[in-house]
């Protein structure tokens, strides 16, 4: 049987996600082996603008285990969960290509990470071959159990219709070096200091590829010490038109903040100095943590002139987004649009919405899944506002 209560099923991606942030949170404090089990992908032409790109153990090995356990969990999911990695690792040591297999026993995914890291951490590597193959010592916070009571008990979903993207560790970069920043409302300063790692897991529908239902997982949104920490679950779904959040339980929002923030993902940072006016400029890190901001109201645009996202960046919060009716529009069709029915009331804007069920059946490009240029927002009349001064600046979209 395929169809499914959605909060049964909201509550399974949750505990995948929070799996996801233990594993993350283990790997990073791993001291001196951490920086072993990184490696620099290749730029494709979407990232030229980019220093570098990285990879870890922890995205490779978190993307593989929630593949796993959905598959165990719902058959029906099996053909059509992807992800952002390829499921190998190449060691700095060796520049052995390694392929992360976690569907053998516990003591087979010991194995593996001790040859990984080289028989180094025994300890470690034994801990997390633990988190790895069991389910059993991954709980929510009771906050986080009792959110999913907003959805009815009657609310289904068919999984055999269900899609879904994994980004396992949103801002890669930020992760290896320990830094984050997110837009502070009561500010508008960017706060710095906890390591960025978000967990992405967006539900699309696989017929018209629109997001239906997201989570997000900071890994490390509190210092219990040096080396502990709490993570966060953020959710939302759209579901049916059924749109249910936990954004409120989990973030107080100040409405004494009038300012309105622009986040952007251009490369040339000097872009939109131009067409602010009114309007706050603010860099953050990592694209799932920009559209996080738009969730939660911290900021009020995000700006893409050009293809340098991807499916798995966009999915998860792009439902939580829609959850609080705002969007993540294709750029250059929605500009050329409101530029010719701007005198028209009710404008359909919805039609441009980035999708995600472009599935190409051949081998895994990245490039393959690269989304086009867009703008988030969580109100319409902010992007409005921002579309008019589009226009008139003429902005180049790449």
């Amino acid at each position: 049987m395929s169809s499914v209560l959605l909060r049964d099923f909201l509550y399974q991606l949750s505990i995948c996600s929070e799996k996801a942030a233990c594993i993350a949170r283990h790997i990073r404090f791993m001291h001196a082996d951490f920086n072993s089990m990184i490696e620099e992908k290749q730029l494709d032409e979407n990232h030229q603008h980019l220093d570098a790109d990285y990879k870890t153990l922890a995205d490779v090995i978190i993307q593989e285990v929630i593949k796993r356990d959905l598959r165990r969990i719902y058959p029906a999911l099996t053909n059509h969960i992807y992800g952002e990695e390829d499921g190998s690792l190449k060691l700095n040591s060796s520049d052995e290509k390694i392929f992360i297999d976690v569907t053998g026993t516990q003591e087979d995914i010991h194995n593996l990470l001790k040859k990984l890291f080289n028989n180094k951490s025994a300890e470690s590597t034994e801990t997390l071959a633990e988190i790895v193959s069991s389910s059993s010592n991954i709980t929510l916070s009771n906050q986080c159990k009792q959110s999913f009571e907003k959805i009815p008990h009657d609310i289904f979903i068919d999984l055999s219709n269900i899609g879904i993207w994994i980004d396992p560790v949103d801002g890669t970069q930020q992760y290896i070096n320990g830094t984050d920043g997110f837009v502070d409302s009561n500010t508008g300063i960017i706060q710095d200091g906890l390591p960025a790692a978000l967990v992405l897991i967006g539900c699309f529908d696989l017929k018209d590829g629109r997001a239906v239902l997201g989570v997000i997982n900071r890994a490390f949104n509190e210092k219990i010490d040096e080396y502990r920490w709490k993570g966060l679950i953020y959710w939302g779904t759209v579901l049916s038109n059924a749109k249910f959040n936990n954004l409120e339980d989990v973030y107080k929002r100040h409405e004494n903040n009038n300012q309105r923030v622009l986040l952007h993902g251009s490369a040339d940072v000097n872009t939109f100095d131009n067409i602010l006016n009114d309007w706050t400029k603010m860099e953050v890190s990592a694209c799932g943590n920009k559209l996080l901001s738009i969730a939660l109201k911290q900021a009020n645009i995000y700006l893409v002139t050009k293809s340098a996202a991807y499916n798995w960046d966009l999915c998860a919060a792009h439902a939580i987004i829609q959850s609080i009716n705002g969007q993540i529009l294709d750029l250059r069709q929605v500009i050329n649009y409101y530029q010719e029915n701007r005198t028209k009331q009710n404008l359909n804007l919805s039609q441009f919405e980035i999708i995600y069920n472009n599935i190409k059946p051949n081998k895994f490009q990245p490039k393959d899944y690269a989304c086009k240029p867009f703008i988030a927002y969580h109100n319409q009349q902010d992007l409005i506002d921002m579309l008019s001064l589009l226009i008139v600046d003429n902005i180049l979209i790449e």
